[in-house]
């Protein structure tokens, strides 16, 4: 038991045994009296009869004095868990501000790249609102769906599913839009209009442009990603993955069950969490919170 847990007990257990203490004294100062007043003949010698209930009266003090002993140690050792919550709370909030505040500022940096290479990322950050994090989740999306764009217009690419080949070369537009691909938005909005005219020859004719296209707009955004260290999930020694929204999801329920002293269930997902390497600072605050945990059920 650690230092301010123990304080919070011997308190209550000091509360605990003054109440005690002066119920033993209520009743030996009513027992004195009743001796005293047979003494005095006051009372028949009988009524010292009565004082046999001290006897259990006695036993159950004892009994309950140790049974709130016990509760007080467990109401101190959850205030602890609270507290330990709470702290390990701001300590893991303070962490994960620290990581993106780092990230956007590479970030920032490294977009130069693609201004370089044709990617007109001014007007993009604009339209986005001067968000990097949003830009960076677009960067993310557009890399994971990159082959299934050009695998359903490909499959779409005949006379009788031109329409349908013109509304994905649409959302292909916006996509390569959003990211300041200028070369592939016109590309796509030439495909779409000339799908939509029912152009199959024109459009089978440039596809190889598109798919280019495509391709050299994966490969710098993949390098923009790769020297970022950009990615969407954590992966652990087994190659099990976990979103890193549903890490930060798993890490809260961690925390409330701490604070609704579920110390097994808390214990539970951060061991699940530690397996699922995202910052080495991070991983060393989860080990911390469970040594802390550790130690205080082990009293």
């Amino acid at each position: 038991m650690n230092h301010t847990e123990n304080r919070i007990f011997e308190e209550l257990k000091h509360l605990i045994d003054c109440s005690a203490l002066i119920w033993l004294a209520a009743m030996g100062g009513v027992s004195l009296l009743i001796a005293l007043l047979c003494l005095l003949g006051a009372l028949p010698r009988a009524a010292l009869w009565a004082l046999l209930w001290l006897l259990p009266t006695a036993l159950f003090l004892w009994a309950a004095v140790g049974y709130y002993h016990k509760k007080a140690r467990i109401l101190a050792q959850k205030q602890q868990i609270a507290m330990m919550a709470y702290h390990a709370k701001q300590v893991m909030e303070h962490l994960q501000r620290q990581i993106p505040d780092t990230l956007l500022t590479d970030s920032k940096i490294k977009m130069r790249y693609l201004a370089r290479h044709g990617i007109d990322i001014d007007n993009a950050m604009v339209r986005l609102g001067h968000n990097v994090e949003r830009y960076n989740e677009l960067v993310l999306a557009f890399l994971q769906n990159s082959d299934k764009y050009e695998d359903s217009l490909y499959d779409l690419m005949q006379p009788d599913t031109l329409l349908r080949y013109g509304a994905n070369a649409h959302t292909l537009r916006l996509k390569a839009n959003e990211l300041g691909l200028v070369t592939l938005t016109d590309t796509a909005f030439f495909h779409e209009i000339e799908a939509y005219a029912g152009c199959y020859d024109v459009v089978r004719a440039n596809w190889k442009k598109l798919s280019l296209e495509l391709d050299e707009a994966y490969s710098v955004l993949n390098e923009y990603a790769k020297s970022l260290g950009l990615k969407n999930d954590a992966i652990d020694q087994d190659g099990n993955h976990m979103t890193f929204k549903r890490w930060g999801e798993q890490l809260q329920e961690a925390f409330q069950a701490l604070e609704a002293y579920d110390t097994d269930k808390a214990k539970t997902i951060l061991n699940e969490l530690i397996k699922f390497p995202i910052d080495s600072d991070l991983n060393n605050a989860l080990k911390g919170i469970l040594s802390n945990i550790d130690e205080m059920m082990a009293v």
